[in-house]
């Protein structure tokens, strides 16, 4: 029985090692500081464990102490964990990065509750404006300001949010 089980976790970390996660628009997701992923080591449960991408874009991981995941897809965090406890710790390790939470929304200006939010796939900034408990009596309600990643954008309300925008609902003028 246990035979049975090591090699079916072996099969699952041969098909998951081919899959990675994309950010809306068909490209790839880039981790930044708040995700959150869980990395599986087969066979090594010591070495399992989740872990926040902290403030300087960083992840520890046992053994092999941290590893650098802001700014990089989850296949390139998952080859570097391999390959350094491949070459110092264990012979042929089976090494799954997942995602667990993306970081948090923020959200500004004209709404009921501002504050951070938790995102979900397919998160638009309408869907947003109802997690901040909808707009306040002087929101302008047919768009929107995102800033993400150091640039500012005016959107149209149904346009997609990704994780860690930062969303201003502006005020009206009449």
């Amino acid at each position: 029985m246990r035979r049975y089980a090591l090699v079916l976790l072996t099969l699952v970390a041969v098909l998951c090692s081919g899959l990675s996660v994309h950010a809306q628009g068909g490209t790839e997701y880039k981790l930044g500081i708040g995700d959150k992923v869980k990395v599986v080591v087969f066979g090594q449960p010591d070495l399992t464990g989740e872990a926040e991408i902290d403030a300087s874009g960083k992840i520890v991981v046992g053994l092999i102490g941290e590893v650098v995941a802001a700014g990089r897809m989850i296949a390139e965090v998952q080859a570097e964990i391999r390959s350094r406890l491949d070459r110092e710790y264990l012979v042929d390790p089976k090494v799954s990065v997942l995602m667990v939470a993306y970081r948090p929304i923020t959200m500004l200006g004209q709404v009921k509750s501002p504050g951070r939010y938790p995102y979900s796939s397919g998160l638009t900034i309408r869907q947003a404006v109802a997690l901040a408990g909808g707009y306040d009596k002087r929101a302008s309600t047919s768009s929107a300001v995102i800033f993400r990643d150091g640039r500012e954008l005016e959107v149209e309300i149904d346009a997609p949010v990704r994780p860690g925008d930062t969303i201003e609902i502006q005020r009206r003028f009449f």
